[in-house]
């Protein structure tokens, strides 16, 4: 399928036509040898691509991939676009290119009369990496009610939330990183592709990404925030249950003397008194009273 600029209106034909026009074409990425083929593209780029998004600018033409992400399902997956680029010839490949189809038919139904070859790709593109700004206030949201239910003690343990919400802006955060070195490349034009107009745009989107990627770490920065509050309340309470054991242990500690006292194996005095068991009985008694008193005014328990 190809979308050709004629008489400054965007048209679909399923061949690209034989005199001079600004074309976009969208294929399935296994159809690339077979177009590579058909319009004597000598480039094999499968074997360079990374995991994540890619540029090369190589003699006349550039090649880009990115690995799209489901910001609403950021553990589901990446889906590849591929991009081969030339001056008012631009190609695209996917693994699901109806999904994309319909992308760039509303981009053209938006833009209306203003729809150009350079102002649709660009658009696509912008709509391809993503603007969703609804999943940094998602994740704003749930990092606030997070941090509000350790403060108000209605959670005690929030490992698995902060793990989650780790992973989710580790993939952002990479995802954004290598975002930006394509529209850095892109804003370069170096096999000047993109007229001077389109060079500003990729400029523009290049600075709003960045504004993405720095919300990004600035919710990276929160859930450290979380994460040093739960430890901190983790070590409160530890050290709480640990002030307890001291001071059974203090209180124990006299008895546990009197004990070892007169475990003994010798003939003390007080044995023949009629009254020492009842005054050793009141003596262990006074010493938990007043050690109990003690830390209550101490305020440890």
């Amino acid at each position: 399928m190809f979308y050709v600029q004629q008489c400054g209106t965007i048209v679909q034909t399923d061949c690209i036509p034989k005199e001079r026009a600004a074309v976009i074409g969208m294929f399935h990425e296994q159809q690339w040898e077979e177009v590579a083929k058909k319009f004597q593209i000598v480039y094999s780029p499968f074997q360079e691509i990374s995991k994540y998004a890619y540029y090369e600018c190589l003699d006349g033409f550039d090649f880009i991939s990115i690995n799209t992400i489901d910001y609403q399902n950021l553990y589901g997956g990446q889906r590849r676009v591929l991009f081969y680029l030339k001056k008012d010839f631009y190609l695209i490949f996917s693994d699901e290119p109806a999904k994309w189809k319909k992308m760039m038919e509303n981009s053209i139904a938006l833009l209306g009369e203003k729809a150009t070859v350079n102002r649709l790709f660009f658009d696509f593109f912008t709509k391809l990496i993503g603007s969703d700004i609804s999943v940094f206030d998602g994740l704003e949201k749930e990092i606030a009610e997070l941090e509000q239910a350790l403060i108000t003690s209605q959670k005690r343990d929030c490992v698995k939330e902060i793990i989650s919400l780790r992973k989710r802006l580790m993939i952002l955060k990479k995802y954004y990183e290598q975002i930006l070195d394509v529209l850095e490349a892109l804003e370069e034009n170096e096999n000047n592709i993109f007229d001077e107009k389109t060079v500003i745009c990729w400029n523009r989107l290049g600075k709003k990404t960045e504004r993405f990627y720095e919300n990004v770490l600035n919710l990276r920065e929160a859930v450290t925030q979380v994460r040093e509050s739960y430890q901190a309340q983790v070590d409160i309470n530890l050290n709480h249950i640990m002030r307890i054991f001291t001071v059974i242990t203090t209180i124990c500690l006299p008895l546990t003397l009197i004990v070892g006292w007169y475990g003994m194996n010798f003939d003390m005095p007080e044995y023949g008194w009629k009254h020492s068991y009842g005054m050793i009985i009141m003596l262990s008694v006074a010493v938990v009273s007043v050690s109990i008193i003690f830390f209550k005014k101490k305020g440890w328990f």
